[in-house]
């Protein structure tokens, strides 16, 4: 199974894969002539002392090895092209599976994993694709006609190779430079591929709720891209090095022959010395050697092979319904109707959920860690689907409208903010890039982000560095309301957005929030609670169940409730 699927990747490349095995073909057959020409050397030069024969040997061998270079050279560029873009077309299936995959299922496996399997896994396959043909073909082929027709002779002398040596050094200076400059460019956009994709699995959610795969894809694709180019730069100087050291390799073998030939027909070298020299540069050691490493390759390929269809396989388990419709512009209520919900294999999160919030309210969700607070704001976005009960928007149930339709209506903002590499201007648009700069501008402005933007380098075409690490927590976190105040959707869900911030930023931050939730339905997750005493409604979880609900002053009023003993406890 795993070989017809690899087989679908090389079917658009089998005129080039033809080409190349005939290539390698050829390759062989002039490894096995220059055998036939030792034998004549022997034979008739060093037996026949035909000095004529020299001559034409002499010449001979620099032109077979020009053929035996350019048929080398067609072998390695086109396998070395055939494996970039199958990997290349590989790579870019393998991530755009990823995005596409529902949220359970990056909680189901680690980044770092996941990591491997793009980077790690698709490089083993890639080392067999690149080798295997080669040494299973072409040596195979080889060794064939060398048994064929050397088979029966024995070289033993090699003391003239170091001639060769150093003439094949001359120009390997200037290619190890090239490859080395190639190699490096390729190391350093591979870190940006690496990059890209740590960026994406981090921040999936985000992606996902601002409806942003399809330009995930677009960016990752460029990056990929520049890397395929820098790959083919170095195949280009790697394919020329090999070929081109032989011939001059073959140029001094030539020299050599020239004048040892004659000294072997003055009697100076005997025939047998200067024959086990001759063939010992043909001999079929190295095709044999080759054989070796093959089986671990192939083992090695198959088995990162399957790990990478094993995701290429994976089917995303929240998906568009055949028949969903555009969800309408939302205008009056919300409604969880007996939701429960629970993961694979796990106890209920949530049970026989029932909250209708209004077109307009801020409802606060309070409650202990692992109440199941931020999983009822996830099945509003349907990271996951409910198990039981419905999720209903003006009427209409969640799982029956597009995935895009929903989450188009609805911004988020997290404690843990996701922002990328690229300019503050990109960051604040990422919901809406085609948004002009006087719309991003009003936005930084109402989320207090304007001031401190301005002070920055290059302002709203500053780099912020991967995750916004070149600002400050709060900074960090009005990028991101200022990015929902641009998207500007009806529906907002607030996750402990202004918790692990100072004083200062804390209030600069929750001023943003205030601007923000105006003429929108909030539901606002928080743990402390000084957030959510303006809320319409607070709704106190526990357990996965309603508990309480109210008014801020309502619930306090209760002194034995939760949301009042939790009260409390902050003011200690």
């Amino acid at each position: 199974m795993i070989y017809k699927k690899l087989l679908n990747y090389l079917k658009p490349h089998i005129p080039r894969f033809s080409l190349a095995l005939i290539c390698m073909a050829l390759f062989s057959a002039i490894t096995g002539f220059t055998t036939w020409i030792v034998k004549n050397v022997i034979d008739r030069i060093f037996i026949a002392r035909d000095i004529q024969m020299l001559y034409i040997v002499a010449c001979l061998i620099p032109l077979t090895f020009l053929i035996k270079g350019i048929a080398g050279y067609g072998q390695s560029y086109l396998m070395h092209y055939i494996t970039q873009n199958i990997i290349r077309k590989l790579r870019s299936e393998l991530y755009e599976k990823l995005i596409f995959l529902s949220h359970d299922f990056f909680v189901k496996n680690s980044t770092p994993r996941l990591m491997s399997r793009v980077t790690n896994d698709v490089y083993a396959l890639e080392n067999a694709l690149r080798r295997v043909p080669a040494n299973l073909i072409r040596d195979g082929l080889t060794v064939i006609f060398m048994i064929g027709i050397m088979f029966y002779l024995n070289w033993r002398f090699s003391a003239l190779s170091l001639i060769i040596f150093p003439i094949a050094s001359i120009p390997l200076a200037q290619f190890s430079r090239k490859m080395r400059d190639a190699s490096r460019q390729g190391q350093k956009q591979m870190a940006e591929i690496y990059s890209s994709l740590q960026e994406t699995l981090s921040g999936i959610n985000i992606i996902k709720a601002f409806i942003k795969e399809n330009d995930e894809i677009e960016r990752f694709n460029k990056e990929n891209n520049k890397f395929y180019h820098t790959q083919i730069k170095f195949i280009r100087v790697d394919a020329r090095s090999s070929p081109f050291m032989e011939f001059i390799g073959a140029i001094a073998v030539a020299f050599v022959l020239w004048y040892g030939g004659k000294d072997v027909i003055k009697g100076v070298w005997s025939a047998g010395s200067f024959f086990a020299f001759f063939t010992a540069a043909f001999s079929m050691y190295q095709p044999i050697k080759n054989f070796a490493s093959v089986n671990a390759l192939i083992q090695h390929a198959m088995a990162g092979a399957e790990r990478i269809f094993e995701i290429m396989d994976e089917k995303p388990s929240v998906v568009n319904n055949p028949e969903a419709v555009e969800l309408p512009p939302f205008k009056s209520s919300i409604s969880f109707d007996k939701v429960t919900f629970h993961y694979p294999e796990k106890e209920n999160i949530l049970n026989n959920i029932k909250l209708k919030i209004k077109s307009g309210e801020i409802i606060a969700l309070v409650g202990p860690s692992g109440a199941g607070k931020t999983s009822l704001a996830q099945l509003l976005v349907r990271f996951y689907d409910i198990n039981e009960g419905k999720i209903l928007i003006d009427d209409k149930d969640i799982r029956a409208v597009t995935l895009e339709s929903l989450r188009r209506q609805i911004g988020i903002v997290t404690q843990e903010v996701i922002l990328f590499n690229d300019t503050v201007k990109y960051n604040i648009s990422y919901g809406r890039s085609d948004a002009t700069e006087a719309e991003i501008t009003k936005a930084a402005k109402a989320a207090n982000a304007h001031a401190f933007i301005e002070k920055l380098p290059q302002g709203y075409d500053t780099i912020i560095g991967e995750r916004g690490v070149k600002l400050s927590g709060g900074e960090r976190q009005r990028l991101s309301i200022a990015r929902a105040i641009l998207k500007n959707p009806p529906i907002l869900i607030l996750d402990e957005a202004t918790s692990s911030l100072d004083a200062e930023s804390e209030k600069l931050v929750q001023e943003a929030i205030e601007h923000l939730m105006v003429d929108r339905t909030v539901l606002l997750i928080a743990h402390r609670l000084a957030t959510v005493k303006k809320a319409s409604r607070i709704i106190v979880i526990d357990k996965g169940k309603i508990i309480e609900e109210g008014t801020h002053k309502q619930l306090l009023g209760k002194q034995e409730g939760i949301y009042a003993k939790l009260h409390y406890l902050q003011l200690l």
